[in-house]
């Protein structure tokens, strides 16, 4: 932390001082202290650089009118002295009320002395306290300076290095061009993280202001530290690889493609690059990893990606998206509570506007914490449109838990035992389907995803009720007279069901998934 007024009040011999602020004490904490100079020449400004604390017993004032009091308090605050000691007792016994009441008007602290106190001590004391804390602020600088350097090598790339910044400063950064544009980091601050100070650095490249890299948050040490040790880091960044500089998109995309592929070095690599392209997850949201594909796999979509990226952007917020493999991946960080209403609320949006060439189908994996986990989301999500294709679902929208039973048998039952139990439960209706072709099993399931309700599964199957009741008399017979009310039979009927579906290579089934 810079070396401020407050500091410089609270040495033991400016204590023994005892000072006290000439007016409102409104801003001493904040006001920062370069150097501590004492002089009593009474046109010193012109000899001082600013940031100074000056110490004067007044000795140079004395012969002056009230008039040469005003102007020697607004040339020091002309050339922004720090403020002004001034030891009463020597020269005035009390301050001259013109220096005070010209430094109130322009800002200059006065800082009265009750006490003699030799300056020397107060200059010894004061200027130990700063170069050590310059010295402390150098060593912070160059271990940001290291860590961003590792970064480097890990994550190559100008959106890397600004995510590094972000993830080691614990705050947003941004990235823009001296054209505005923004290259990498988060567009817009975070609500509460900006004070409306300027806590940038200037990235020059040839000489030149290419562009500023700024941090969204409080000021602190830690940040001013990294923006210090990042600003020609990113310069370097910028000459070494220009071309990359335009598309945090791409880059998006790339983070996507290496998450899915497990091509990334590290869980920090990937915490980078994610801030670098201003993907970051707030408190109260989770990350879900998303897959959009096609409805039928003859269809083509043109501009679908294009299409993806809006639409996602505008429904869950902060977004990465990549096309990979005939389907779009997207990555989002959302609310935990809103997750299914904002997917819902996509996947409409994205039917709205492609339905006429086909439409897609969105199916998302579990919420996870962090971007390194959202690699998992996305298997999961792919896993779960293979499933959804192959069961045929007539939803747009199919999360991980949707089909969570459909998965755990498939991963801890082999394929005998599913036909051995399916035919267990349901083998005299498959026969008899089988022999008349009269959908029987179809029939039961149908009831069942209707919730038992037989007027919904008659029009679901599009027969009349009368013709309903007939095919569930028929298969209560077939199956030896069970009674559908019974749970424990419902829950075993059901779960074969479930089986056969699994095993309609093709999924001739049409109904949605329970």
């Amino acid at each position: 932390m810079p070396f401020t007024l407050s500091d410089l009040l609270a040495l033991p011999s400016v204590q023994s001082a005892r000072p006290e602020p000439a007016g409102s004490r409104d801003g001493l904490d904040g006001r920062v202290v370069r150097w501590v100079h004492t002089s009593e020449i009474h046109d010193i400004a012109p000899l001082l650089k600013g940031g100074e604390a000056l110490l004067t017993t007044g000795l140079g004032l004395v012969a002056l009118p009230a008039e040469g009091h005003r102007a020697y308090a607004a040339a020091l605050a002309r050339v922004g002295v720090a403020a002004l000691l001034l030891e009463l007792g020597r020269s005035f016994p009390t301050a001259p009320p013109a220096l005070l009441d010209e430094a109130a008007r322009v800002g200059l602290p006065v800082i009265l002395l009750h006490g003699v106190v030799p300056f020397i001590e107060v200059t010894e004391e004061a200027h130990a306290a700063i170069l050590a804390q310059e010295v402390t602020a150098l060593r912070e600088v160059a271990e940001q300076r290291t860590r961003l350097l590792q970064a480097m090598a890990e994550s190559p790339g100008v959106v890397g290095l600004v995510g590094a910044c972000s993830r080691l400063a614990g705050q947003p950064a941004s990235l823009v061009t001296a054209d505005g544009e923004l290259v990498a980091g988060s567009s817009v601050p975070e609500s509460g993280q900006d004070d409306g100070e300027d806590k940038g650095v200037d990235v020059v490249v040839g000489g030149r202001v290419w562009g500023r890299l700024t941090l969204h948050g409080p000021t602190g040490r830690r940040a001013r530290a990294t923006l210090e040790a990042a600003g020609p880091l990113v310069a370097l960044e910028v000459q070494r690889s220009p071309a990359g500089t335009s598309s945090r998109r791409l880059s998006a995309a790339q983070l996507l493609s290496d998450l899915v592929s497990g091509r990334y070095p590290s869980t920090r690599d990937l915490a980078s690059r994610a801030l670098g392209v201003g993907f970051a997850v707030r408190p109260g949201h989770s990350v879900v990893g998303c897959v959009v594909r096609p409805r039928s796999s003859r269809s083509t979509l043109p501009g679908w990606l294009q299409t993806v990226q809006e639409t996602s952007s505008r429904h869950l917020g902060a977004t990465m998206v990549a096309e990979q493999d005939g389907h779009v991946l997207v990555g989002a960080a959302v609310p935990a509570a809103a997750a299914r209403r904002q997917l819902a609320a996509m996947t409409a949006d994205l039917n709205g506007r492609l339905g006429a060439v086909g439409g897609v189908l969105v199916c998302a994996g579990p919420l996870v914490d962090d971007v390194p986990a959202l690699a998992g989301s996305l298997q999961s999500a792919l896993d779960t449109a293979d499933l959804a294709v192959r069961m045929a679902t007539a939803s747009d929208l199919v999360l991980s838990e949707d089909v969570a039973l459909y998965q755990l048998l498939r991963t801890m039952v082999d394929d005998a035992a599913l036909e051995q139990f399916t035919t267990g439960q349901l083998g005299p209706l498959l026969q008899h389907d089988a022999r008349t072709g009269a959908g029987l099993v179809m029939t039961l399931d149908t009831l069942f995803v209707a919730g038992m309700s037989k007027s919904r599964a008659a029009d679901m199957l599009g027969v009349r009720r009368q013709t309903l009741y007939g095919r569930v008399e028929r298969i209560c017979q077939l199956l030896g007279g069970v009674d559908l009310e019974q749970r424990e039979t419902r829950t075993a009927l059901d779960l074969a069901l479930l089986c056969w579906r699994l095993r309609l290579n093709g999924g001739r089934a049409a109904t949605s998934p329970r």
